[in-house]
């Protein structure tokens, strides 16, 4: 017996959220200043996220008010650290999920290429709709699991490395760091226990050519920062010593 393949659950086409009436003081709070056309592209991307949520399980804000705070504003906490890069450097997202924080992203910087990674179809095809929806030409989706993709062909090859709510820094690092280049950072959103997680991930950063540089306090949480080294030279075969 076969199955057929389900089909694609339709785009919800809400009205965008409006934003808080203190948001453009939060915003420069976090050293970010935003256009009113970025400001309802995010209410129309969160409006869309809080509506597909009711259809498959994206995340666990369901609150308007609250997804401004955890989702949007969580994610632009990073968008200073990405103030150096010039434009058409590109930025990969690991288990992306609903979005967060690669969406809001690249909505606020159209000049980065942005990467999104997530193992499971069904969100991987959310993000490719929501984004087209957007009109968010600078964001590619791939439904793949980021181990995979950072053996193959896009090992090493993103400026920077971002993730959030994906799992403890030692399991991790060997997901991003891989994808990013020497010199290259990875930019982690973490909880208030990210110190214990950097104690504990010590060898596996080390495994990973990886420095942590610093971890930023914001309104919203921690950003831990990874620079990425360069690979070890690999050593030449030794010669077979002859009988």
């Amino acid at each position: 017996m076969t199955h057929k393949p389900r089909e694609a659950i339709p785009m919800p086409d809400p009205t965008p959220l409006s934003p808080p009436d203190d948001l453009g003081e939060r915003l420069a709070t976090l050293g970010v200043k935003l256009d009113a056309r970025a400001i309802g592209r995010l209410g129309d991307f969160l409006a869309r996220l809080l509506a597909m949520n009711e259809h498959m399980n994206l995340t666990a804000i369901t609150d308007p008010t609250e997804a401004w705070t955890r989702h949007a504003l969580d994610s632009l906490s990073l968008l200073p650290l990405l103030a150096d890069l010039k434009s058409g450097a590109r930025v990969v997202d690991v288990g992306s999920g609903g979005g967060v924080p690669a969406i809001p992203l690249a909505i606020a910087r159209p000049d980065l290429k942005f990467t999104l990674i997530d193992a499971t179809q069904k969100k991987a095809t959310f993000l490719a709709a929501v984004a087209k929806a957007l009109g968010l030409t600078n964001v590619a989706v791939r439904a793949q699991r980021a181990e995979l993709v950072g053996q193959a062909e896009l090992r090493g090859v993103f400026d920077v490395a971002t993730a959030r709510a994906v799992g403890r820094l030692a399991m991790l690092a060997p997901l991003t760091a891989p994808l990013v280049r020497a010199g290259g950072r990875v930019l982690l959103i973490k909880g208030q226990r990210a110190d214990e997680e950097l104690e504990e991930a010590t060898l596996v950063l080390m495994e990973q050519r990886c420095t942590h540089e610093q971890t930023i306090d914001t309104p919203t949480g921690r950003i831990v920062v990874l620079r990425v080294g360069p690979a070890e030279p690999r050593q030449p075969p030794r010669p077979r010593s002859g009988r």
